[in-house]
């Protein structure tokens, strides 16, 4: 069906441009850390409309070939929306998940735009209720923790809070600690360890991986998002050992094409579609209505996006009925993007929830093309060869 509608679009692809975009703010994981990262913000133009889409593209480093990132993108230009879809999705490997889902976001928003409809509605997604936000600290140190925990609650997001896990039992335990004392006792916390505490699979017993989520579970907390690299199986066997504790999956849902065949029921209680590692928005709907069909609840995390992604995944929660999402604007870090706004269908109520103007064609996302250009640090762009 949503073929069906992107094919009613007739006007053809006339030019692809990307914007740097740089985040130098270090980002704390179990694995390691980044110093730097390097966003991508894509703009498709075709008619009189543009259609926006934003990926991480490089981290850890300075040097990127705007020019060679886009060259795969040459053919598309030309095409139709509904064809550029298809070429996009049958070259996922070639281009790689990041750039394959930046590019179909902004021919969605493209395509809303020019049939004047929601790209949710082109999703055939129908939820119009605000949706939790969850705010995500990446610290190590328990003061930091509690710092940015009075941040989540001074910014309203006070029904869920989510902290960064290291894999060592003793730090992990003071960080959720630090989160709950500041927090209180009726917020919702989430611990992601990103495979942390197994970072690779094995057949190793469990009973040790289940001993330390249960303890992380006593010092308050209430789902863990990857603890271990593991077999689905494996995933099913913990949930029974971890007690009241959920299991949250992420890197068994990436990609969404391929996860729709391989998700089942008792992986965890919580099922997260990770944005920016998705491959495409299309096939993110597809799993969503899978783990939701299963009885299992939804959250749509997060890539650290700062820019157009935010907005997109933020409506792609509430028109799925997610619990919460957690791709959420970054103060210190979205502050360059937010100025070239111009428009926008999302904002954030006094309660940390985000709500959506229904009616806003595309994603609703309208930016300063001068200003964007003068924020970012270089930029290149794709277009028709007139003869």
């Amino acid at each position: 069906m949503i073929m069906e509608r992107l094919d009613q679009v007739t006007e053809p692809i006339r030019s692809i441009e990307l914007y740097r975009y740089d985040v130098n703010v270090q980002r704390n994981f179990s694995h390691g850390a980044w110093t730097n990262r390097i966003h991508g913000f894509i703009r498709i133009s075709a008619g009189d409309k543009q259609g926006w889409g934003e990926n991480i593209i490089a981290v850890n480093r300075e040097e990127l070939d705007i020019a060679e990132w886009l060259s795969p993108l040459q053919d598309l230009i030309g095409m139709t929306i509904g064809q550029a879809v298809r070429v996009v999705m049958s070259r996922l490997e070639e281009l790689g998940s990041k750039r394959a889902e930046m590019v179909e976001t902004a021919l969605l928003d493209l395509a809303g735009k020019l049939l004047g409809q929601p790209a949710l509605a082109l999703l055939g997604l129908g939820g119009t209720e605000p949706v939790p936000g969850l705010f995500c600290i990446l610290e190590n140190d328990p003061e930091a923790v509690k710092e940015r925990a009075r941040q989540s609650r001074d910014q309203g997001y006070r029904t869920h809070l989510k902290v960064k896990l290291f894999g060592d039992t003793a730090l992990d335990k003071t960080v959720i600690e630090a989160a709950r004392s500041v927090m209180g006792p009726d917020t919702f916390i989430v611990g992601d360890v990103n495979d942390g505490y197994r970072p690779k699979k094995s057949e190793e017993s469990l009973e040790g991986l289940a001993a330390a989520l249960r303890v992380l579970h006593e010092a308050g907390l209430n789902a863990c998002e990857d603890p271990a690299s593991l077999t689905v199986p494996q995933w099913i066997e913990l949930q029974r050992e971890a007690g009241a504790l959920e299991l949250l999956p992420d890197a068994p849902l990436r990609p969404a094409v391929e996860a729709v065949h391989t998700a089942v029921p008792g992986m965890g209680g919580i099922y997260n579609i990770h944005p920016g590692c998705a491959g495409s928005l299309i096939h993110a709907a597809e799993l969503a209505a899978k783990i939701q069909g299963f009885g299992a609840r939804l959250m749509i995390g997060d890539d650290s996006l700062v820019g157009p992604a935010c907005t997109v995944w933020q409506q792609l929660a509430i028109g799925l009925s997610a619990d919460w999402v957690e791709a959420l604007e970054k103060p210190g870090e979205s502050d360059a993007f937010e100025a070239c706004v111009t428009a926008q269908a999302t904002s954030r109520t006094s309660d940390g929830r985000v709500s959506m103007d229904t009616g806003a064609p595309g994603f609703g996302l309208e930016l300063d093309e001068e200003r964007l250009r003068a924020c970012s640090r270089d930029y290149g762009k794709l277009g028709l060869v007139l003869a």
